[in-house]
């Protein structure tokens, strides 16, 4: 169910299609987003393979990989909160076309806060799936400990009910932002009509939408049930556990169990958590692998789970939302927060609040389970509390305004390019800020907020959508970045993505490895992530005719597997009027296959 020693979940192998089915179309929502983190998503799309390994930096895989999403994939993000990547991956601009930031309200303090990937799967004469995965983690390598549901289902002829109509209404929002994401019309059509199968030992799926628009996502406790709570934050802006406070009320006759970080609890003290059994998770678990030395940094708490219990059956309500008023709403006002949970029901005997406790806590060994019952302990008030209020109102007039970059061929060199920032709506800075901006793949091109800026002589793997914001307090040690995405126009004719295809194959031996990269029919992650380079090599070349011949696996293709071939004339036609060089032995040999495509 939920033991952290038997029930771990590969993110990847979550992603791969069903067996016999393919990928057609998915789209994705997140809070916060890591550049290299969705780069190594299309292997596990793609390729059926986990995201496990190094899978990152400028490879032909990768590139592949990307090229096959094309128009196939939209991910929604909270617009600015993309992480800043310690290095710029000339990738990251294949990227753009699948982002789309969301403003997260009408106010500051306002998130889009959900976590989920919908994804559509094809196979020939069977019917059309679906998956989807609810997460309490955001699209990033935090190594947190987080929950993630999986739900399959297939399309019928007809609606299945009203249950799911908010999560209808946020997809529905979502695809409206990009009338250009042509999958997205079909998606709005077949939501109503997904037939979704409860994992085991639960029924009755509700998938719940919370937020301004949507209301409640969690509204059902009467006077005897018993709550468990996991949650990693808690305190509302004003330091109050409102959320919990409105938990209690509802439902005061029932036991009540709260786990969440140590310093979370702290900070909010016994007083204000009376009548809940507080458990923190064990320090020996979030520092772990600081102790072993191995350099992934801190384990946290970041799941969150509700359980409600109600005498012999029991609900549990998981997804984005912590426990907090902006998230769950308070006192009857909707939440300010856009969130998604999911329902699941069952017997209490089998998922309830007992059967959770077993799993986590040792009770024959206190100190040695995943929770353990929190020692309360005095911590001073947080410092720079007002700091970090002016950073978020500052962060959300920023996004706010309307960014727009122009480029233009340089007047003495079309080579080169000058860059042009317009914002329109340029927020007022309050007094002891100060704003810089930079072009993400340029270090050291921050330049004072103004209404314009500008930069000079940059190459075209230098133009992005991409900018590096930096918000610094004077005075202080407080800097906040943000990565926001703006409207690129790039001169006419000018193809950045042709360019980055030249440079990953800019040589015969590099074109030839991404024919035998397409070549694999059953693609393995850590062979595809071999091709980049030709050390080790008897040249590739040789590969034509030599003892690992492509004819032979052409002929292969040919007879078992059209569609490598196809994939192999896809990519040729995506390099014609590049300057790649295509090897005139090979250009002889593809003569005879190409007419094999189905």
């Amino acid at each position: 169910m939920l033991n952290p020693k038997a029930e771990r979940v590969d993110y990847g192998w979550e992603l791969r299609p069903p067996e016999g089915y393919e990928l057609d179309s998915a789209i994705a929502a997140t809070y916060t987003l890591d550049l290299d983190a969705l780069l190594s998503v299309p292997i596990a799309l793609c390729f059926h393979d986990t995201l496990e390994g190094e899978i990152q930096g400028e490879r032909l895989a990768l590139l592949e990989a990307v090229g096959q999403l094309n128009g196939r994939l939209k991910v929604f993000y909270q617009a600015g909160k993309i992480k800043l990547p310690g290095n710029y991956n000339r990738l990251f601009a294949l990227l753009e076309p699948w982002l789309q930031p969301v403003m997260p309200g009408d106010v500051a303090y306002s998130s889009f806060h959900p976590k989920f990937w919908l994804l559509r799967y094809t196979a020939p004469k069977r019917p059309v799936r679906y998956r989807l995965i609810v997460l309490s983690r955001n699209l990033t390598f935090d190594r947190s400990w987080d929950l993630a549901l999986s739900l399959d289902g297939e399309v019928s002829r007809e609606s299945i009910d009203s249950a799911h109509q908010r999560w209808d209404e946020l997809v529905r929002d979502l695809l409206r932002q990009d009338p250009s994401f042509e999958p997205g019309k079909v998606i709005r059509k077949e939501l109503d009509r997904i037939n979704w199968h409860p994992p085991e030992n639960f029924r009755d799926p509700r998938i719940l939408a919370g937020g301004p628009r949507y209301g409640q996502p969690l509204n059902m406790l009467s006077p005897n049930d018993s709550i468990l709570v996991v949650s990693p934050f808690l305190k509302d802006s004003v330091g109050g556990v409102g959320a919990l406070d409105e938990l209690a009320q509802r439902a005061p006759e029932g036991n009540r169990w709260l786990f969440s970080r140590g310093e979370e609890l702290d900070e909010i003290g016994p007083e204000k958590l009376e009548g809940w059994s507080c458990f923190s998770i064990n320090t020996d678990v979030v520092d772990g692998e600081e102790r072993l030395e191995m350099g992934t940094g801190r384990q946290n708490l970041h799941a969150k789970l509700i359980v409600v219990e109600r005498g012999k059956t029991c609900h549990w309500h998981l997804g984005s939302a912590n426990a907090t008023a902006a998230a769950l709403g308070n006192a009857g006002a909707d939440p300010r927060n856009t969130e998604l949970l999911v329902r699941l029901t069952g017997k209490s005997r089998l998922i309830g609040p007992a059967a959770l406790l077993e799993q986590w806590i040792d009770k024959d060994t206190p100190g040695n389970g995943l929770f353990v019952e929190h020692q309360f302990e005095e911590r001073p008030a947080s410092e720079g509390e007002s700091e970090r209020d002016l950073f978020r109102v500052l962060s959300f007039d920023l996004i706010n305004a309307n960014w727009t970059l122009s480029a233009r061929e340089g007047e003495y060199d079309p080579t080169l390019f000058e860059l042009e920032l317009s914002i329109d709506g340029v927020p007022e800075l309050p007094k002891g800020l100060s704003v810089e901006v930079g072009l993400l793949p340029v270090r050291g091109s921050y330049r004072l907020l103004d209404s314009i800026i500008c930069w000079n002589n940059l190459n075209l793997n230098q133009l992005s959508a991409f900018l590096a914001v930096k918000i610094t307090a004077q005075g202080s040690a407080e800097t906040e970045h943000l990565v926001i995405q703006t409207n690129l126009h790039l001169p006419k004719g000018t193809d950045r993505d042709r360019r980055i295809i030249e440079q990953l194959v800019d040589t015969e031996d590099k074109f030839l490895n991404y024919i035998r990269l397409l070549l694999q029919r059953h693609p393995d992650k850590n062979d595809w992530l071999s091709f980049d380079g030709t050390s080790g090599q008897a040249g590739a070349l040789a590969t034509l005719f030599g003892d690992s011949p492509i004819f032979e696996q052409l002929m292969l293709a040919a007879a078992r597997d059209t569609e490598v071939l196809e994939r192999i004339q896809k990519m040729i036609d995506r390099l014609e009027g590049t300057s790649v060089p295509v090897p005139e032995r090979f250009a002889r040999l593809w003569r005879h296959f190409a007419p094999a495509k189905r």
